[in-house]
């Protein structure tokens, strides 16, 4: 099985356990804060990804840190270093999460634009969006100066790109056709 139906699997189970405990935000908060933390440390990271550091010690570790956390989090975790798939905790989380959104109707949209969009703008967005696919929306926002102005929106599959430089490729295209045609 490869690492991401591993992962796949894992986090379904997760996810199942704690919808059936009553604990998903728990779960979830945890999950992400843990994952925080080993974004931010090194130390922690390379112990959980390191198969030369036994389960013991591992799981040691993340008893210390998870003191007082919730229950089905720190069983799953626990069980994923039983099972030497510790190295998928940044994986697992983000699957978990996902699943998360899905279960409460959360649809998750990128908006990428040239300048920081006034909170109005962004609220006109989500309105929007909201009214048209009958979900909630959770935006996060890119700036990239290389697309000049407009926005590029991305969604689930959907990508709605006015930004200007896609405009201009758009006719610098155009430009070459009607070059090639009036020869």
């Amino acid at each position: 099985m490869g690492e991401s139906n591993v992962t796949n699997v894992y986090a379904r189970a997760l996810f199942e356990a704690a919808r059936d405990a009553g604990t998903l935000d728990a779960t979830a908060a945890d999950l992400a804060s843990f994952s925080g933390a080993m974004h931010a440390s090194r130390e922690l990271t390379a112990v959980m990804y390191n198969p030369r550091i036994d389960t013991a010690t591992k799981k040691k570790v993340v008893s210390q840190l998870t003191e007082g956390g919730d229950r089905i989090f720190v069983n799953g975790v626990k069980l994923l270093i039983d099972k030497r798939h510790s190295d998928l905790l940044f994986d697992l989380n983000e699957q978990f999460q996902k699943l998360l959104k899905k279960e409460q109707n959360v649809v998750e949209v990128e908006i990428t634009s040239a300048v920081e969009l006034p909170e109005e703008t962004r609220s006109g967005i989500r309105r929007r969006i909201e009214e048209a696919t009958g979900k909630k929306v959770d935006i996060k926002t890119t700036v990239r100066v290389d697309i000049i102005g407009g926005l590029i929106l991305r969604f689930g599959d959907v990508i709605v790109d006015s930004s200007l430089q896609a405009k201009l490729e758009q006719l610098r295209v155009r430009l070459a056709q009607a070059n090639i045609g009036s020869e």
